[in-house]
């Protein structure tokens, strides 16, 4: 380990000689900054905004996992977005929004079938919470809706495609029960793969099925059940693709993740939508990492009707599992020249609109200049915390996000037992 370490530390040396470790240049502290930053609850995006994102820079801080539901609730008052998707298995987050509309089930139950452990928190339990209670005191066409964008998981799209086939015809909804059956959270990383390939053939002539039959799958149920219905399926056909390994798996899944946040506008015939997730996959920037991210690729499509914000932090104990799998805290300092102009400002947190804050030329200046910005998976261990490059990006603000919200300091996600 010593060895790994050290050849660890001298690679990282090598690249700061080469690269100059984006050092940053000890930035003058700007003058009149509280007239730049607003609060949270002030936020406001642009009228012709059509996808607001919201990064995360590490995904085990109560701060950033609280930031959800109150940048969600400023673009839900201020500029009526009332779709919420995360990233979050596509088929549990259906369970999600059944409980915010009906009161199925409770909060609790609702959050542990997003799919992820880093989830279950009571953060995200208070956020469920609160939509539910939301939805109670407007009318049907006030509600919030809650979608998943991704695709890591088997059972809850398996669930609800079935349970579509079984209004159709319970006897195919019987069949499909049984060639799909090696589809399965239990053994999502572990199947082999000629029991993936023979579900994935499967899966395709289902779809094919499907598709030849629209209409009179329609005519028994309905349009908007039968796109979600075969929505179901191509999750199944996704995650199964990724677990075969046959192609990238972050390209890919960020393929996948754009291809789902574009179903759930349209599903939702061109409403604002709200989309949370990690910074790496929020942000619009093609520099720093190995794949296209799908922040990358929905500006490419939406250009300035996708308004990215990210999140960094000047110290944060987060939480995180280490390569054993065992939930350990974290502790890491991260400082650059854009956080430094916020540490004398009052409260914890403050947002950052680029716009804005490029009319006054010391910040522009800093926008436009490369920073080490935080980025920390679910993963994390603890020789890490000896090379900044393995949890910081080199990237420059603007071009990577429309706006940045700070926190001084971010404490661990409460874990729900």
């Amino acid at each position: 380990m010593r060895s790994l370490i050290k050849g660890l530390i001298s690679i990282s040396i090598t690249a700061c000689l080469v690269t100059g470790c984006a050092m940053q240049t000890e930035a003058k502290k700007v003058e009149n900054m509280m007239q730049y930053v607003t609060d949270i609850e002030a936020i406001k995006v642009p009228d012709d905004v059509k996808i607001i994102g919201l990064g995360e820079a590490t995904h085990g801080n109560s701060e950033f996992q609280v930031l959800k539901q109150e940048v969600f609730e400023a673009v839900l008052e201020h500029n009526g977005c009332k779709i919420f998707a995360i990233e979050g298995d596509f088929g549990g987050c259906q369970k999600v929004n059944d409980y915010i509309l009906t009161g199925e089930g409770t909060a609790k139950e609702a959050v542990e079938a997003i799919g992820f452990e880093i989830y279950r928190t009571q953060e995200m339990e208070n956020l469920v919470q609160w939509m539910h209670n939301y939805n109670q005191g407007v009318t049907d066409d006030e509600k919030i809706k809650f979608y998943g964008f991704d695709m890591q998981r088997y059972d809850y799209s398996k669930e609800g495609l079935l349970s579509y086939l079984g209004q159709i015809d319970e006897k195919l909804a019987k069949s499909y029960e049984e060639k799909l059956a090696d589809l399965n959270n239990a053994t999502v990383y572990t199947q082999a793969k000629e029991k993936i390939e023979y579900a994935l053939s499967e899966l395709n002539t289902l779809m094919m099925e499907m598709s030849e039959n629209r209409a009179i799958y329609i005519k028994e149920t309905s349009e908007k059940e039968y796109t979600l219905a075969l929505q179901y399926a191509q999750c199944l056909k996704e995650n199964a693709t990724l677990q075969l390994g046959k192609a990238n798996y972050s390209q890919t899944r960020d393929t996948y993740m754009t291809q789902k946040v574009k179903w759930i506008l349209e599903y939702e015939e061109d409403e604002k939508l709200f989309i949370t997730g990690h910074n790496g996959h929020i942000t619009k920037s093609k520099s720093g990492l190995s794949y296209t991210t799908m922040g990358s690729r929905l500006f490419d499509e939406f250009g300035d009707a996708y308004y990215a914000i990210g999140t960094d932090f000047y110290q944060s104990t987060f939480r995180a599992n280490n390569s054993k799998g065992e939930a350990k805290h974290f502790t890491l300092k991260n400082n650059n020249t854009l956080i430094e102009q916020f540490m004398d400002l009052p409260h914890n947190m403050y947002f950052l609109d680029f716009e804005k804050a490029k009319t006054h030329p010391e910040l522009k200046a800093i926008l436009e200049h490369s920073q080490s910005m935080a980025n920390i998976g679910s993963e994390f261990n603890e020789w890490q915390k000896l090379l900044k490059m393995s949890y910081t990006l080199i990237l420059v603000p603007d071009t990577s996000y429309d706006g940045m919200i700070m926190v001084k300091e971010a404490t661990p996600t409460h874990i729900e037992k």
